[in-house]
């Protein structure tokens, strides 16, 4: 695709691969012109910009983490101000295990005893190093900071936590130095409090406190596994209110690493993070497909509402039109020229998906001899969001505004999603006769001999 790299890494870890992260196959296909525009797309939106990338340790030691960095190295070169952290959950497990050292905690949120203090500042600091090493043979200028204020957690539950730290503060200033410079910031984490006592830190809660100060536009946990529906499918899209229901059912197919995710990502989007994604690390191209394509390939935590039905308006008739080309050729639409759409522009209503228009209906009304009658018209969804849902969407939102102008039946006439209609919406086919007295006469004139179909809003 579009951001394949020539280069390639060889990235050796300092340890032996003794957990399993899936590997990722290195073939990519031929780049594409259609590529180039879906990113050129959302660049204007994402220029300066801070996205702060959370990455799990364990990514960090299987062959596609150098294609990872890769796609920082282009989300860099978009102008687009990037702050890396990372998480070092798999590497304290195995420097612990060398060294038969069994850990208090090892994500950062329980207690950290000095031996695990110990163990982790090893860990982190060899991967620190090594990620350093990476990201400079990208020619990527990077500075690992120490922006971040901490206080040792103290006595939760009547657990003294020891070790483990929670962030005070975080020092923008430094950050947005860097950042104003094109250096990306590196945290890792750990902390350091006033006394100069180091402190473990979760890294989920690093990439979330700084995102916060920063006002950053997104944060992107680079996972080892994407979040998934009971049926194994992946949840494209939730509200923070899933993700805190999701979060304390704490089900058996979502690990503590992934719970941890969403505890903090309902933080973030509360806090006035808009968007938060979180994408299946072992997939190749995860980062650039979940942010450049509209319907992404993780799952998007949103604050506010990332589907939008709104209002048409005559700048975008051009728009619909080129979107319904196609259907008009294949005779599911009915053809209508510019001055038609500008004509009824205050009926119609469009779908987008992250500001980006993928779907349309239009609502006409009439009044039958003091009986209030709506038709469902130029429904329509691009081909690449089919089958998500979208169609119901705008039909429901159909049925609403109907029922908003009081009327008490809605008709919608097909020649090739009658089943739909009649299958997943309730119409029932009925006779022409049920049509309104001025589309009746325009369906005799068609000779298109589309079904009919109604459905009782009473």
């Amino acid at each position: 695709m579009l951001w394949e790299a020539s280069l390639r890494l060889l990235h050796t870890p300092w340890f032996a691969r003794d957990y399993a992260v899936p590997e990722i196959d290195p073939t990519k296909p031929t780049p594409r012109f259609e590529d180039l525009r879906g990113v050129l797309r959302y660049v204007p939106q994402f220029r300066q910009r801070v996205f702060v990338i959370a990455i799990d340790g364990a990514l960090m030691h299987q062959p596609g983490f150098a294609s990872l960095l890769q796609d920082v190295a282009v989300l860099q070169s978009l102008n687009i101000e990037v702050v890396l952290i990372f998480g070092a959950r798999a590497q304290l497990r195995y420097l612990a295990g060398l060294r038969g050292v069994k850990l208090s905690s090892d994500d950062g949120m329980g207690r950290t005893d000095a031996a695990t203090l110990e163990v982790a500042v090893d860990a982190i600091t060899r991967q620190t190093s090594a990620l350093m090493a990476d990201l400079t043979a990208l020619e990527m200028p990077v500075a690992v900071s120490n922006a971040l204020a901490v206080h040792p957690a103290g006595v939760i539950d009547g657990i003294d936590l020891e070790f483990t730290g929670r962030i005070e503060r975080v020092d923008t200033e430094t950050l947005q130095l860097l950042l104003k410079a094109d250096i990306i910031p590196v945290l890792p984490p750990l902390g350091y409090d006033g006394r100069g006592q180091t402190l473990r830190l979760n890294s989920d809660a690093v990439a979330v406190e700084v995102a916060i100060a920063l006002r950053a536009a997104k944060v992107i946990f680079v996972s080892e596994a994407g979040l998934t529906a009971a049926d194994g499918t992946r949840l494209a899209q939730i509200s923070v209110a899933d993700a805190r229901d999701i979060y304390k059912r704490k089900e058996a197919r979502h690990d503590v690493n992934l719970l941890s995710k969403l505890r903090y990502a309902a933080l973030a989007c509360q806090e006035g993070v808009p968007r938060v994604h979180i994408v299946d690390g072992t997939q190749d191209e995860a980062l650039l497909s979940e942010l450049f394509s509209n319907e992404g390939v993780g799952t998007m935590i949103h604050a506010d509402d990332y589907q939008q039905i709104r209002k048409a308006d005559s700048a975008d008739v051009p728009a619909l039109l080129s979107m319904m080309q196609q259907s008009m050729d294949d005779a599911a639409l009915v053809p209508r020229t510019r001055e038609q759409m500008q004509s009824k522009i205050k009926d119609f209503y469009v779908l987008e998906v992250d500001g980006n228009p993928i779907g349309c209906v239009a609502v006409h009304s009439y009044d039958e001899n003091g009986v209030m009658i709506a038709e469902l018209a130029c429904l329509f969804v691009r081909r690449s969001h089919k089958n998500r849902g979208h169609g119901q969407k705008l039909v429901a939102f159909a049925e609403d505004i109907a029922r908003q102008r009081e009327c008490e039946v809605l008709v919608a006439l097909s020649t090739q999603a009658f089943r739909f209609f009649e299958e997943k919406m309730g119409f029932t086919v009925a006779d022409p006769s049920a049509l309104p007295a001025p589309r009746r006469e325009k369906y005799n004139e068609s000779g298109r001999n589309s079904k009919v179909l109604t459905k009782s809003l009473r």
